[in-house]
């Protein structure tokens, strides 16, 4: 791989790594601007939102100049990423991203075209487009993660300027492309297929990491470090596919892959970041399999990569909206009703403990108040906060962890539903799937 194939791939991932990166910097971001816990999913929606409905019309510019598009996305990208870290207001962070997205788009269609011309090989070049894709959009929860518990939120978009600068470098030495051909029609089943892939795929990219840091209270950078295993596993098993398996065969095995992953989270018998490892190789296996297959049986056969790239990237970011939409809703609904039975349960932990008799009013009172605390600010509660001016003895211990436990089990089933509803949502992608196999490999 040469230094320009190298630094193309690298903006390809960073690109669409803003599609998730800023999934743990969302409660800092609350903190910050004062908004409704509704809104601030915004600086989220939005960057998928836009660059969904822009993908088609940009890469049909790009196709025809492929080396202007890179820059302009890169200028367009960096400046929109040095507002975002600047933002002194939440309209203009929401503002800033549509923007980035824009330059996102630019970046990846125009990336395609010139990886194709330096690979000087169409397949090689998609492959590599494809891998940075899902290596980047995967890998986003983990580095924002670090980032924001290291520097702050802001850093998140700060480190992306001189990153996305780097780019006009691979510009260097690249032939002009030739006069693009007719595109003809997308692959619709193919499209189809990728959408309801990728909504099921945020349960895996976002749901599982607000439950290791807001469920379990795992710090952003080790959450980032553990979610780790589902790109890893998705570059492993994408580049070992075995060439028996055809394309389509390969996006059925990876569809049930996602989908038993995704079962597997909503059956995770207690809490704790050790349990969500098989599913995320489950789900990373299955990611490897099917959005590179998906993407190849949406361009086989057709001339302009470029383009039909841009309707699987437009499929894929209308799936994370769609996901995002769906599951969102669902999840709040059964923390709402998960904590009230938590509320109950830890209402008998503390009549049951060995507490004196007198305090169990007192410590009911605080807990209940940690509860009404954390419900407006959008947080879980903390019980160890709650409890933190009481005696460190055995019988205090013994009830904050039961009472922590409790809570744990209790956010733990609220996510069983959004889970098994995306696990639902991956196994859809089966109805589109028929229509394309006849005369594909």
């Amino acid at each position: 791989m040469t230094h320009r194939t190298a630094l193309l791939a690298a903006g390809v991932g960073l690109a669409l790594a803003d599609s998730s990166i800023v999934t743990l910097a969302l409660p800092e971001i609350l903190g910050q601007f004062d908004v409704a816990i509704t809104s601030v999913a915004w600086v989220l929606t939005s960057f998928n939102l836009v660059l969904a409905v822009v993908a088609v019309p940009v890469a049909y510019a790009s196709r025809r100049r492929p080396r202007e598009a890179l820059a302009l996305g890169v200028v367009v990208f960096a400046g929109a990423s040095l507002a975002c870290g600047l933002a002194p207001s939440f309209d203009v962070l929401v503002g800033a991203r549509c923007v980035q997205a824009v330059g996102a788009a630019l970046l990846v269609t125009s990336a395609l075209d010139l990886l194709s011309q330096v690979e000087g090989s169409d397949e090689r070049a998609l492959r590599i487009w494809v891998a940075a894709g899902v290596l980047g959009a995967a890998l986003g929860p983990a580095a924002g993660g670090i980032l924001t518990q290291l520097l702050g939120w802001e850093s998140i978009f700060l480190a992306q300027v001189p990153l996305a600068l780097a780019l006009l470098l691979a510009l260097r030495a690249v032939s002009v492309s030739a006069e693009p051909a007719p595109a003809g029609r997308p692959s619709i089943p193919a499209n189809a297929a990728l959408l309801l892939v990728a909504g099921g795929l945020v349960a895996a990219l976002f749901l599982v990491v607000l439950l290791l840091v807001d469920g379990w209270g795992l710090s952003p950078a080790a959450a980032g470090i553990v979610v780790t295993v589902m790109p890893l596993t998705a570059i492993a098993v994408g580049r070992r596919r075995p060439r028996a398996l055809g394309v389509v065969q390969g996006v059925a095995c990876g569809v049930i892959l996602l989908a038993g992953g995704l079962t597997a989270l909503a059956l995770m018998p207690r809490a704790g970041w050790m349990w969500t490892i098989p599913p995320q190789i489950l789900v990373g296996a299955g990611l490897g399999l099917t959005v590179a297959g998906l993407t190849e049986l949406a361009l086989h056969g057709r001339a302009e990569q470029v383009v039909h790239g841009g309707w699987t990237l437009a499929a894929r970011h209308a799936g994370v909206v769609f996901g995002l939409l769906l599951l969102a809703p669902v999840l709040t609904s059964a923390l709402d009703e998960n904590r009230d039975e938590a509320i109950r349960a830890g209402a008998a932990i503390v009549l049951d403990s060995q507490i004196p008799p007198l305090d169990k009013l007192g410590v009911a009172q605080d807990v209940l108040a940690e509860v009404d605390r954390s419900s407006e600010a959008g947080e879980l509660p903390d019980v160890e906060r709650a409890l933190a001016d009481r005696p460190d003895d055995h019988e205090w211990r013994t009830l904050v962890s039961g009472l922590q436990e409790q809570l744990d089990r209790a956010v733990t089933s609220a996510f069983s539903g959004p889970f098994l509803l995306a696990a639902a949502l991956t196994l859809c992608a089966f109805v589109p799937l028929l229509f394309v196999r006849r005369g594909l490999p």
